[in-house]
């Protein structure tokens, strides 16, 4: 690996644009400090630049090794979520809709050999990998970053057909990193979902225009521009989690068509604004107060990677429900608690999770949708005690109304548990506490739910979980293995578009 690192990026902007300020004071660990105005000096460039240079500038030969395998692993991990997701309510419809308006052939709607406008199969993929809840979290700010990546970059490699898989596996890492910083920068400390935030929305605008700005080899000034394209478009809220609508699926599709189809603007020579993070009316400013660390921006940039970050999904359901489910399943388990056994479940959670996963409790118990169920604690707790499992089978039209579940649902209780909340941000821990019909009580409490990298699935079961999303899409366990090998292999491939060829049906 070839090590970059932040101060040549820095140094590379201030020579050609102006003077960086980049000062303690600029810096805000602190999301509760006041309102100041806008860092930006008229005479600098905005801190977009800079990060331009990193996304333009940086190889495959800069990447750790370790970020290499991580990546591939989100491609792999992505690739079998979308597949397996392809008939999801929501992604279903929107796959048609494409298909009907066709047009120029350039990008691959995966699991099939139909091609369509590489913006639009960004944004059906990007849908598609959405759809089961079984994509990746960077936990640290509640975002889910190869859904806003992946789609992306492999509907561009599509449509310029001689992408390397090296440069592939660049692209991703690079759009991961970004997204990352930029999320972990703005309102540190505050988590996005109170705020009102979808972060993996609103950071796919400019993670997908970072990953088809670097395939497609734009000039620092015009990724610039389509950053300040896709900034116009920049958009995402947590409302249709709350009422479990099929938009929540979607964000990071609109996301990812945006950025696919800024950087072609771009490229044609439509100008977008260019003071993106630090203008008047620039992202910081507009989206969260002017409240921003730069020193979280820039920490490390070049040597370390958000992907080292990133937790693989066990389960399909919200992430910030896993370390109930492993709460669950752990507990009934090692003490061979069936659901008859049960008098009543209390479910403690911090105050993010709390509001997002367990309250209003009737909400919670009394689902109308399969993404209800994704985001229901109450709901993954009683399918883990009924069925000792969690899986697909359990985030269906018919599972939501299943008796001996909606039986179980209603002796689950919530509370919530301040203590509970993780430091620096992610979701905090689940605290279980089972009281028996016989009188026996047991509690248990997870803080880091399995596929954290303090806790990470097994090699096998990360396997076994891309063969299975496959396999619900219909595909062989041969054409599976096959596919699998190419991504485990892809810093090996000359033309990285042969992957979607290998996806089809």
């Amino acid at each position: 690996m070839t090590k970059l690192n932040r101060r040549s990026f820095i140094q590379t902007s201030i020579a050609s644009v102006g003077g960086l300020m980049l000062t303690p004071a600029s810096a805000y660990a602190d999301a509760t400090v006041a309102q100041k105005p806008p860092a930006q000096s008229p005479a600098g460039p905005d801190d977009i630049v800079a990060l331009a240079d990193y996304c333009l500038q940086t190889t495959y030969d800069n990447l750790p090794s370790a970020v290499i395998a991580i990546t591939k692993n989100q491609i792999l991990d992505t690739v079998g979520a979308a597949l397996g997701g392809t008939n999801e309510p929501g992604a279903k419809e929107i796959r048609e809709f494409t298909i009907d308006m066709a047009g120029k052939r350039e990008a691959a709607i995966w699991g099939t050999s139909i091609q369509v406008p590489a913006q639009d199969a960004a944004r059906v993929n990007a849908i598609m990998a959405d759809a089961l809840d079984y994509d990746d979290t960077y936990e640290r700010s509640f975002m889910h970053p190869s859904v806003i990546t992946i789609p992306a970059a492999l509907a561009v490699t599509d449509m310029l057909g001689n992408v390397s898989g090296r440069d592939l596996i660049t692209a991703t890492a690079l759009g991961v990193d970004l997204a990352c910083r930029l999320a972990n920068s703005a309102q540190p400390g505050v988590d996005a979902f109170i705020v009102g935030w979808h972060n993996t929305s609103l950071y796919g605008y400019f993670a997908s225009t970072f990953v088809a700005g670097k395939l497609m080899g734009l000039t620092r000034d015009q990724l610039v521009s389509a950053l300040g394209i896709a900034f116009h478009q920049a958009s995402g809220n947590s409302q249709a989690h709350l009422d479990g609508a099929l938009t929540k699926r979607m964000g990071a599709g609109f996301a990812s068509y945006a950025g696919v189809m800024a950087a072609r603007l771009s490229q044609r020579g439509v100008q977008g604004a260019k003071n993106i993070l630090e203008g008047r009316r620039g992202f910081y400013y507009q989206f969260h107060g002017n409240k921003y660390s730069r020193d979280f921006l820039f920490e490390g940039l070049g040597s370390t990677f958000a992907a080292t970050e990133v937790s693989f999904k066990p389960w399909p359901s919200c992430r910030g429900s896993h370390t109930a489910v492993d709460a669950a399943l752990t507990m009934f388990a090692e003490n061979k608690i069936e659901a008859p056994d049960v008098e009543s479940i209390t479910i403690y959670n911090g105050p993010g999770e709390y509001l997002l996963l367990d309250f209003p409790l009737g909400k919670k118990q009394n689902l109308t949708s399969v993404v209800d169920a994704q985001f229901s604690n109450p709901w993954v707790v009683a399918c883990a005690l009924v069925d000792h499992k969690v899986g697909f089978e359990h985030f269906t039209a018919a599972a939501i109304r299943r008796p001996d579940l909606l039986a179980m649902v209603k002796r689950i209780n919530t509370m919530e548990d301040k203590s509970l909340a993780r430091p620096g941000g992610g979701p905090g821990a689940t605290r279980l506490d089972v009281s028996l019909k016989d009188g026996r009580t047991f509690t248990k409490t997870v803080a880091f739910a399995k596929g954290e990298p303090k806790n990470p699935m097994s090699p096998i079961e990360f396997r076994q979980k891309f063969l299975d999303c496959t396999k619900k899409a219909g595909m062989s366990s041969a054409q599976a293995q096959a596919l699998m090998a190419d991504i485990q292999q892809l810093e090996t491939l000359p033309k990285a578009n042969t992957l979607t060829t290998a996806m089809a049906l």
